[in-house]
């Protein structure tokens, strides 16, 4: 966490002229939709699970006046060799602040629930919200491709990802990037981490 911090602190210090993720035109109608193909690991009291590929994604919708709505998805499932499967669905609701061109602030609420389940049992955590407040910002590190990231936390959540992004064109972009999401106490005394490097494609409008 603290070398993740350090990381976005520099991104501050160093940005400059944005030229891929994440989106930072909050122009009232521009947005971006992004899909990512990841490699989940879960990990739930203790156990780390078999990675697994899922597909997660989110939107950002300008509302102008340096504002704007996103909305990410993180269904990350895994198994284990004892035929056990774990999965955790997030939604996850952001309200964007631009300070400037490379650099914005996000409050928003996390709505998460687990599941496992094996050959004999089938178990759903309930419903919990997060809330979390952070930042994002990004720099660009050589022609089309940038480095971004962001971090957020709150009330037992820790929320962050760091990538590179690469501009095909001026509405496509692909990107490689690495998530975690912690949550603490999800489930009474139950914690559960998720993470994994993803490869994303992301379409600005």
């Amino acid at each position: 966490m603290k070398k993740l911090i350090i990381t976005l602190t520099c991104l501050l210090m160093l940005s400059g002229v944005a030229v891929a993720s994440p989106q930072f035109d909050f122009s009232q109608g521009q947005g971006a939709l992004d899909i990512t193909w990841r490699n989940s690991e879960n990990t739930v009291l203790g156990t780390d699970f078999s990675k697994k590929y899922n597909f997660d994604g989110s939107l950002t919708m300008g509302l102008g006046n340096n504002f704007a709505l996103e909305y990410r998805n993180f269904v990350p499932e895994s198994h284990s060799t004892f035929n056990t499967t774990t999965k955790v669905r997030t939604n996850e609701y952001n309200l964007l602040y631009k300070l400037d061109n490379n650099v914005a602030i996000l409050a928003g609420i996390v709505n998460a629930k687990g599941y496992l389940s094996n050959p004999f049992v089938t178990y759903e955590t309930n419903t919990r919200n997060f809330w979390q407040a952070g930042v994002v910002a990004s720099t660009t590190i050589a022609p089309k491709t940038t480095l971004w990231g962001s971090v957020a936390a709150g009330n037992n959540i820790t929320n962050y990802e760091i990538g590179v992004g690469y501009a095909l064109s001026q509405s496509w972009e692909c990107n490689l990037n690495y998530r975690s999401l912690k949550l603490t106490h999800f489930d009474y005394d139950v914690d559960l981490e998720a993470k994994g490097f993803g490869l994303g494609l992301t379409y600005k409008y």
